[in-house]
Order: structure tokens, then sequence, then C-alpha cells
């Protein structure tokens, strides 16, 4: 892919490390088929919330227990590869505000998405030009191997690069 995860990861790592900054670093990998459970379920564990007897909630009761701890918190929720609208009041999340400072930073295939989730920034991931992307299959190959004396290899390497046209994980 174009590497949204991979940045959305590197950012979150950056974050883990400022967390009195923010007091709560939250995760949440969205799958395909969107269920709330699930974005609770992740959102739970990281505040102190998952036990046998949480799990057993109601996505409501769940979403009130969430709201009450994150309500009066500053946080950076950050929520990877939303392909539908996910209303965020339903899980338990309190809307950002400009007193709290919390963020909420998502991933999308979607500009639609990013408008039915009201981003106030968006930000598109493109493919590396033709140079970026040969400079770094360069760095993940060693240069020994592109430059053993064998041109064939140099040429097969050049075509590859050529052929992933620019998408930083097919390199």
């Amino acid at each position: 892919g174009m590497g949204k995860t991979t940045l959305l990861k590197q950012i979150y790592n950056k974050l883990l490390l400022m967390q009195n900054k923010f007091g709560v670093v939250i995760w949440v990998s969205v799958s395909k088929d969107l269920r709330l459970e699930k974005i609770q379920e992740q959102i739970g564990i990281k505040i102190g919330l998952f036990d046998k007897a949480w799990r057993k909630k109601s996505v409501k009761d769940k979403a009130s227990d969430i709201f009450k701890i994150l309500k009066d918190k500053k946080f950076v929720l950050l929520m990877d590869g939303l392909w539908e609208r996910v209303d965020l009041t339903k899980v338990g999340v309190p809307l950002p505000d400009s007193k709290k400072l919390s963020k909420i930073v998502f991933t999308t295939r979607s500009l639609e998405i990013c408008s039915l989730m009201e981003a106030d920034r968006q930000f598109k991931v493109k493919c590396l030009a033709a140079e970026e992307a040969w400079k770094l299959f360069q760095t993940l190959i060693e240069d020994k191997t592109l430059h053993a004396g064998h041109p064939e290899v140099l040429d097969l390497a050049v075509f590859i690069s050529k052929e992933c046209y620019g998408l930083p994980l097919a390199l």
C-alpha cells in the first residue's frame, strides 16, 4: 500500500514518548466490517476497563464507561483503516475540544470518509516519484548485490522498482 498504517504507527510511537503531553494515546485497528464492540474493546483495554464483566456489557453501557473516563482527559485516538463513518459518540469517545486539546487521527482510502468524519485536515499520502522509489529500493538492497558485476541484476532491480509504481510497501 501507500504506507498509511506505517505512517500512523510512527506517529503513535512518537506520541507514546510524549505521554506526559497527551494523557492517553490509543491505537485502534478498524476492520472492513465495522463493529463498535471491537473499537470499544481496544479502547477499553488501553484505559483499563476491559475485563470479563465489562465484555458482557451492552455497547451503550460500554460507551458510557468510556465517555466517563475520557471526558476529562487529554487523549489522542489513532484509528487505522476506516472504510466507513464511525459514530464516535456511540463508541463513547468525547469529541475533541480546544480546551482539552484532544485529537482524533484516522487513516482511510476514501476522501468521502474524511468528509463524513468531519476531518479538520486531510493529508493525502502519494506514491513516490520514480527517482525516490529507486533510492528507497537501493537502500533496501545491499549495494554489493546491485553492483556485483552482473548488469542483468541492476537491470532487473530497475525494472522491479518501476513495476512497484512508487508504492513504498511494494518496494
